[in-house]
């Protein structure tokens, strides 16, 4: 229960900064914990994929504590790794 509340929370946040940024949060789709294809070669158990349902494109953030993640995610985002804002 408490991680999914705590999964919930990064992802309003980081849908805040979404839309902070210009862009539609309902076009990002965010998952948490490693890709499938990724499971296996010792990424940290704590990460989000984001993915912008409109270009595809996908991103990783590590959301272990006292990582800049969110920081990493505007700048990712303001910089046009994501695409420009609809």
């Amino acid at each position: 229960m408490m991680a999914n509340a705590q999964h919930q929370g990064l992802s309003a946040t980081l849908a805040q900064t979404v839309r902070l940024a210009g862009f539609e949060p309902s076009d990002f789709e965010i998952t948490e914990g490693a890709p499938e294809g990724l499971r296996g070669i010792g990424l940290p158990d704590r990460l989000l994929t984001v993915r912008r349902r409109s270009t595809g494109h996908r991103q990783l953030y590590a959301t272990v504590p006292g990582s800049p993640w969110l920081f990493n995610a505007f700048a990712d985002l303001t910089a046009g790794r994501f695409g420009q804002p609809s």
